[in-house]
């Protein structure tokens, strides 16, 4: 228990111009002591930002279904910004929110789930550009997933440099701008579907209800 014999603390004394003079602890300087936060065993109470509930709704918001149909497009993010008149900071922390709700991470994953989940429109369906070997497919569908270059390459048991070479030749094959385009042009050719729901982080996405 504090005492009235506890020593004064230094404080700025504003009826004292420009000095340091010593002021009774809590009477307009240092601020008393928490009687009840120095007993043993007290705790502070919890914020609100902690006991906060996390979300567990699958749904976009409009604004963030707004941004990843054009990231399913193929835009850049200074392209989006442009467009929907809102800054580049703005587009990567919804689509970091958007992965965050899914459990991914990358844009592409972000694209093929919103597609599962009927939350953007898919594309009609076209014929495959020409026959691809097994080994494209798996590229094509561990690019949706999620996965890594390291990750791919662990999985094909390849080296690093050949799963990246290997993305940038299906990219070029079928004229994708980026991951994120291909995993359109995946789903427009049949490549990828609601068949393959699990992803790279080891989340498994749930079809809307009906399906």
């Amino acid at each position: 228990m504090w005492s009235s014999t506890t020593p004064v603390l230094p404080s700025w004394n504003s009826t004292t111009s420009g000095v340091w003079s010593p002021i009774p602890s809590g009477v307009g300087g240092w601020p008393a002591p928490d009687r009840q936060s120095s007993q043993k065993g007290s705790r502070a109470p919890v914020s609100a930002r902690q006991a906060r509930p996390s979300p567990t709704s699958l749904d976009l918001t409009p604004a963030q279904i707004r941004i990843v149909q054009q990231v399913a497009e193929g835009k850049s993010t200074d392209a989006i910004a442009s467009d929907l008149t809102i800054t580049a900071g703005t587009i990567n922390v919804q689509l970091k929110h958007c992965g965050q709700k899914f459990g991914t991470r990358g844009r592409a994953a972000v694209v093929r789930a919103c597609f599962v989940t009927e939350q953007l429109r898919r594309p009609e369906m076209a014929i495959l550009p020409g026959a691809f070997a097994e080994a494209v497919i798996e590229t094509w569908r561990m690019v949706a997933i999620g996965a890594t270059s390291k990750e791919y390459a662990a999985r094909a048991r390849i080296s690093h440099e050949e799963a990246l070479g290997r993305v940038r030749a299906l990219r070029q094959r079928v004229e994708a701008e980026n991951d994120p385009h291909l995993v359109t042009l995946g789903w427009r050719y049949g490549v990828l579907s609601e068949s393959l729901l699990e992803l790279a982080s080891g989340a498994v996405l749930r079809l809307r209800a009906g399906k």
